[in-house]
């Protein structure tokens, strides 16, 4: 975005993402960016595609338990998802006096959001009940992983840092990068109340996100051009894998 008073953010969302503890961390993060914000509820169209064939079965990852998919039966879930979705994001919004929209698409999540310009695009990350625990904090996000590339969107994500830091929402910074930083990045980024860290790493390719060694309670920032090139299973691969939450900016 090109100032932080017309920031735009979307915020992807299916059945498994739309959670209370995701859209309150944005809502807070929205509000220290002075930015509007979007819901984009998305069915999962290959799944319902799926359920239509005869003998379908899907397995609970928690129980392993097999049943049949049934189409009907994953509109109603849809449906509810979708509608609570757009009732958390309309409450959290109000009391923080921002403006929000809400729309509902069918396709697959990340080919979905990016298909959508000028806005940052947020993805939740998905629901892992068993690191539940390991989430718990007043700001759920109060560290944020910037992945360096050599792009004009880097200086972008480092406004966010500088906004989100004076409003204390941030008390550490990790960069990550596959080389040594250039002098003035670090001229950038804010000091006081801040800890910067540095991780050097083979890879920043989004594939290798799922890797990185982070703390639980992160917030990873990249490059929405860092996505370009990638094909329709990469992207599907990288929205169901990401166990942290992401926003892309553009």
């Amino acid at each position: 975005m090109s100032n932080s008073t017309e920031r735009h953010i979307l915020i992807a969302l299916d059945a498994y993402s739309a959670t209370e503890t995701g859209l309150s961390t944005l809502v807070s993060i929205a509000r220290r960016l002075n930015a509007s914000l979007t819901g984009l509820y998305i069915e999962d169209s290959q799944l319902m595609t799926v359920a239509k064939l005869p003998f379908s079965t899907e397995i609970n990852y928690l129980s392993a338990e097999e049943r049949e998919l049934e189409p009907d039966e994953l509109l109603r879930i849809n449906k509810i998802a979708a509608t609570r979705a757009r009732r958390l994001l309309e409450t959290l919004s109000d009391k923080d006096k921002l403006t929000w929209t809400f729309v509902e698409e069918s396709g697959e999540l990340a080919v979905c959001a990016l298909a959508h310009q000028g806005c940052d695009i947020f993805f939740p990350g998905r629901s892992r009940p068993y690191l539940t625990l390991q989430r718990q904090s007043r700001h759920p996000h109060q560290q944020l992983a910037l992945i360096y590339q050599c792009v004009p969107e880097f200086d972008r994500m480092l406004e966010v840092v500088s906004l989100l830091s004076v409003n204390g929402m941030v008390t550490d910074v990790t960069i990550v990068s596959e080389t040594p930083l250039p002098p003035d990045i670090a001229e950038k980024l804010p000091v006081q109340g801040v800890r910067v860290h540095f991780q050097l790493v083979g890879s920043t390719h989004p594939e290798q996100l799922r890797y990185l060694k982070l703390p639980m309670s992160s917030l990873i920032l990249m490059s929405k051009s860092a996505l370009q090139g990638l094909t329709r299973r990469q992207l599907a691969e990288l929205s169901e894998q990401l166990c942290y939450p992401m926003m892309l900016v553009d």
